[in-house]
């Protein structure tokens, strides 16, 4: 009986299973949101996010945003993830990286092998061949992101 409850103790203790860990699939799951090349939903996003990440930082702009925990995602340390709400005419699932947008796509690109190319607009946008988005906010972050949109044929 002590061995079960040394071992109760100690996957209780473990990052896997405390609440507030990220996993250690949790940059490859991400990534492949974050780029486009996975099947996903907000719901399943939200869910995920709040196992890992507790509670929502704030909704916003139509997202859910979560603490980050300083994950590395293509190359960059990221402060907060998001993902839209149910209620949102878009799927969308991004992060938010506390750094210029050039340097944010040239470690994207160096990291996932992919590229980026300029969006005309009034302000920094870059879009890749699968549908990735990243965006320079003017207080020098940057957001990148996936976002489809909701047609009613996706959970």
């Amino acid at each position: 009986m002590r061995l079960l409850q040394l071992l109760i103790l100690f996957c209780l203790a473990s990052p896997v299973f405390a609440a507030g860990k990220l996993p250690t699939h949790f940059g490859e799951k991400m990534e492949a949101a974050l780029s486009c090349r996975s099947e996903w939903s907000n719901d399943w996003w939200r869910s995920y996010f709040r196992q890992y990440m507790g509670d929502p930082l704030r909704v916003w702009g139509e997202a859910e945003w979560f603490e980050a925990q300083n994950a590395q995602l293509g190359g960059n340390t990221v402060s907060e993830v998001f993902v839209s709400l149910p209620t949102s005419g878009a799927l969308m699932v991004g992060a938010l990286i506390p750094d210029q947008i050039e340097t944010v796509r040239k470690k994207i690109e160096a990291a996932m092998g992919f590229a980026f190319v300029p969006l005309a607009g009034s302000y920094p946008r870059y879009l890749s061949k699968f549908g990735s988005v990243l965006v320079g906010l003017p207080n020098d972050q940057t957001k990148w992101y996936c976002a489809r949109w909701n047609l009613g044929n996706r959970p």
